[in-house]
């Protein structure tokens, strides 16, 4: 199982730089899995670099980790502002 868990770690906040003139979009997830967060990360980076309207703060959860009390109350804490959830659980055969 998922034992050592460091949400502060898979947290993405853009730089002042990247914030300047741009509207802030929080997006917090849940997933099943490690290896989708890698993912998560890489494009929220993405599209903090770019020089598009909107920059992304992010944050993510895996779903195991989320039945630790303390977790799950940062989850709750961070949904609060939230703009985006999304949870995602997907079962290949």
């Amino acid at each position: 199982g998922y034992t050592a868990s460091n949400t502060a770690a898979r947290r993405v906040v853009p730089s002042e730089q990247q914030r300047e003139g741009r509207r802030l979009v929080k997006v917090v997830y849940v997933v099943l899995e490690s290896q989708y967060q890698a993912s998560m990360t890489s494009a929220v980076r993405q599209i903090n670099k770019s020089e598009s309207g909107v920059c992304v703060e992010c944050v993510g959860y895996l779903l195991e980790e989320i039945r630790d009390p303390q977790l799950l109350a940062e989850l709750q804490q961070d949904l609060k502002d939230a703009n985006v959830f999304i949870c995602s659980l997907i079962f290949v055969q």
